[in-house]
C-alpha cells in the first residue's frame, strides 16, 4: 500500500466517524512518532568546478543545488515498511488509550473548616480560628482513651490547653471546648467499651463548658442511652485536677488518680481520665463508669464528642 491509500484510508475513518476522536489521536500520533524517528535527508552536492589553466586561475565550480525538504509526516519515507506502520495504525485504533492521556486534576481543597459539622471526611482538620480537631462522622472529639500511651495524670494548665496526640490518645483541652460549646446548641455522646469487647453509650441533649473564671464549670443534661446515667452526677461541678482541687473532698488528688475531672464532694462516677490499667487498684482508678461496670471494673477505651448544630 502506498503513502496515497495509506491517506484515504485515514481520511476515510475520519469521515466515516468510525473513530473520530481515535482517527484524530492516530494521525497525530503516528505523524509525531514519523518525524521524530525520521531523518530528513539533503540533496546531493553538487560537483566541484575544474581547474582553470596553470598560470591563470580557474572559475570556481557551481555548488550544486540544495535537495528538498521532506515531508513533515514522512508517511511512506523510502525505507520505510509500510506493514509495520499499518500494524501499528490498526494498534492504536483497537486500543485508543494507547495515544491518549488522562490527566486528572487534582485540587487540594482547604483544610480549614468551620466546624465537624461541615466537614464531609473523618480525621484531623483544622478550623477557621486556627484550632486542631479530630472530627468524627460529624461530631468533636475532645477525649479519647485507647491504650495508655499517653499519661492522663496531668495539672490545671495541661487539662485547660490541652495535650496528647490528636489521631489518637488526647485532650482538646477545657479553653478550646468552653470556646466551641459557650453558644449553647451543643449535644454530647460517650462511647465506652471494657476489656471484653462489650460497649456502650451515653448521649446528653445539652452540653456546655463554662469559662476558666468559672472554674469550667460543668454543664450537661437529657441523658439517653445504654450506659446509664454516670455523667449527670457531675453536673455543675467545677473542674479539678491535682495541682487545683476545686472539691470538697480533695479527690483529684487523694483519691482518682490524679487524673482531671469535674468532681463533686464524692468524687464522681464517670472518672474518664482516671490511670489507664487493666485491674483496678483502688477505687476511682481507671477509666470508671459507675452505672455499667461499677467502680473497680476499669474499662478499656472512651471517646467524649460533642456536636454543636
Amino acid at each position: 500500500m502506498d503513502r496515497g491509500n495509506l491517506f484515504f484510508m485515514l481520511l476515510a475513518c475520519h469521515v466515516t466517524m468510525v473513530y473520530p476522536q481515535q482517527c484524530r489521536q492516530v494521525m497525530t500520533t503516528v505523524c509525531h512518532e514519523e518525524v521524530t524517528n525520521s531523518r530528513m535527508q539533503k540533496g546531493d552536492k553538487g560537483d566541484v568546478g575544474r581547474s582553470g589553466i596553470a598560470g591563470s586561475p580557474g572559475a570556481k565550480g557551481e555548488v550544486g543545488e540544495k535537495g528538498m525538504q521532506g515531508d513533515s509526516c514522512a508517511l511512506g519515507s523510502l525505507g520505510t515498511d509500510i506493514v509495520t506502520r499499518l500494524a501499528r495504525i490498526e494498534e492504536l485504533l483497537a486500543h485508543p488509550s494507547a495515544t491518549t492521556t488522562t490527566t486528572v486534576a487534582t485540587t487540594t481543597a482547604s483544610s480549614r473548616i468551620t466546624s465537624c459539622v461541615s466537614s464531609s471526611s473523618n480525621g484531623v482538620h483544622i478550623l477557621t480560628s486556627g484550632v486542631e480537631v479530630f472530627c468524627d462522622d460529624g461530631w468533636t472529639v475532645f477525649q479519647r482513651r485507647i491504650d495508655g500511651t499517653v499519661s492522663f495524670q496531668r495539672g490545671w494548665d495541661d487539662y485547660a490547653n490541652g495535650f496528647g496526640q490528636i489521631n489518637w490518645e488526647f485532650w482538646l483541652g477545657l479553653d478550646k471546648i468552653h470556646e466551641m460549646t459557650r453558644g449553647g446548641g451543643c449535644r454530647l455522646k460517650i462511647e465506652l467499651e471494657d476489656f471484653d469487647g462489650d460497649r456502650a453509650h451515653a448521649d446528653y441533649s445539652s452540653f456546655l463548658v463554662d469559662s476558666t473564671e468559672n472554674l469550667y464549670r460543668l454543664r450537661v443534661y437529657g441523658y439517653s442511652g445504654n450506659a446509664g446515667d454516670s455523667f449527670g452526677y457531675s453536673n455543675n461541678a467545677p473542674f479539678s485536677t491535682y495541682d487545683k482541687d476545686n472539691d470538697s473532698d480533695n479527690c483529684a488528688s487523694a483519691y482518682a488518680g490524679n487524673q482531671g475531672w469535674w468532681m463533686t464532694k464524692r468524687c464522681c462516677q464517670a472518672c474518664l481520665n482516671g490511670l489507664w490499667m487493666r485491674e483496678s487498684t483502688g477505687i476511682f482508678h481507671g477509666i470508671i463508669w459507675y452505672h455499667w461496670k461499677g467502680y473497680r471494673t476499669p474499662l478499656r477505651s472512651s471517646k467524649m464528642k460533642f456536636r454543636c448544630d
